[in-house]
């Protein structure tokens, strides 16, 4: 069932629809806010916080095409208010380019599984070599497959700097691994969908 049928099924009340979107994009919703606030708890308090009010509050919302989009802009919400409200947190700036936790280093649990390739250990320390920021558009980009309106909307940019954005990364990248950026773009593809099933594992 596409997104717009499911969300449509979901506003009518299913249970059932509610519990697949849950399913389908937790993995989603929690690499994205270890991300941005590396600390399980409150990750996974935001995530259910943020479905409690999806449930309770579904005669108000309106219809969507992208579930994933949306979520990921409702979790990233939640999560500044909560950083705001707990004392450890209170005088880091979630917005702030600076804090977007990608962990993808050398030491992360991505490479103790046995499975990764040569390839994607490459990438993820390449990646590491970036700043938070072109980090975050690349993650957004090419694990998340967002659009570059979302992903401007998402982090209260404009298109073109999106754009931008994302260029500067892949230049910096294809410069760091010596590669094209015909070879750079499949890469990210293939990494994508190893690292990703790594992560949807554990």
């Amino acid at each position: 069932m596409d997104d717009e049928l499911l969300w449509g099924d979901f506003l009518k009340g299913s249970r059932a629809s509610l519990q697949d979107i849950y399913s389908r994009y937790y993995q989603n919703l929690y690499s994205y806010g270890m991300r941005k606030l590396n600390d399980p708890e409150i990750v996974r308090d935001c995530i259910q916080d943020l479905f409690v009010h999806l449930w309770t509050s579904r005669g108000n919302l309106n219809p969507t095409n992208n579930i994933k989009y949306y979520l990921l802009a409702s979790l990233r919400n939640r999560l500044v208010r909560a950083s705001a409200m707990d004392d450890k947190w209170q005088k880091v700036e979630l917005s702030s380019a600076n804090l977007f936790h990608v962990q993808f280093d050398l030491e992360s649990d991505y490479i103790q599984k046995e499975n990764i390739s040569q390839k994607a250990k490459m990438l993820i320390d390449g990646l590491d070599q970036l700043t938070p920021r072109q980090k975050e558009v690349l993650y957004l980009r090419y694990f998340e497959e967002l659009g570059y309106e979302q992903i401007a909307e998402l982090l209260d940019l404009s298109v073109k700097g999106v754009y931008k954005l994302n260029y500067r990364a892949i230049d910096a990248l294809k410069i760091i691994l010596d590669v094209s950026k015909t070879d750079l773009l499949v890469l990210l593809l293939l990494c994508r969908v190893e690292i990703l099933q790594q992560f949807h594992s554990f």
